[in-house]
C-alpha cells in the first residue's frame, strides 16, 4: 500500500513538473506573439554586439520603436 502511495506521489510530482514547463512555454509564446519579448531580445543582442556601451532603458526602447513604427508605416500590398 505504501509503495502504491509513493508511486502516485511520484506521478503527481512529474505531472506538476510537466504542467509548469508547458505553462512556462505558453508564457514565452504569448510574450513573443504580443511583442513583449522584443526588449529582452534587444538587450541580449546589444550585449553581444556592443558590450562596451549600455543598452537603452525599456522606456527609451519602446519610445524609439513606436517612433520608428509611426514613420515607417507599411500598408497596402506594395
Amino acid at each position: 500500500m505504501a509503495e502504491r502511495s509513493a508511486d502516485r506521489a511520484g506521478y503527481l510530482k512529474a505531472a506538476w513538473r510537466r504542467l509548469r514547463a508547458q505553462l512556462a512555454y505558453a508564457g514565452q509564446l504569448w510574450r513573443a506573439f504580443t511583442g513583449e519579448a522584443a526588449y529582452d531580445r534587444y538587450v541580449e543582442r546589444h550585449q553581444r554586439h556592443h558590450p562596451d556601451c549600455p543598452p537603452l532603458t525599456a522606456k527609451e526602447f519602446w519610445r524609439q520603436r513606436a517612433e520608428w513604427n509611426e514613420h515607417n508605416v507599411q500598408s497596402g500590398c506594395c
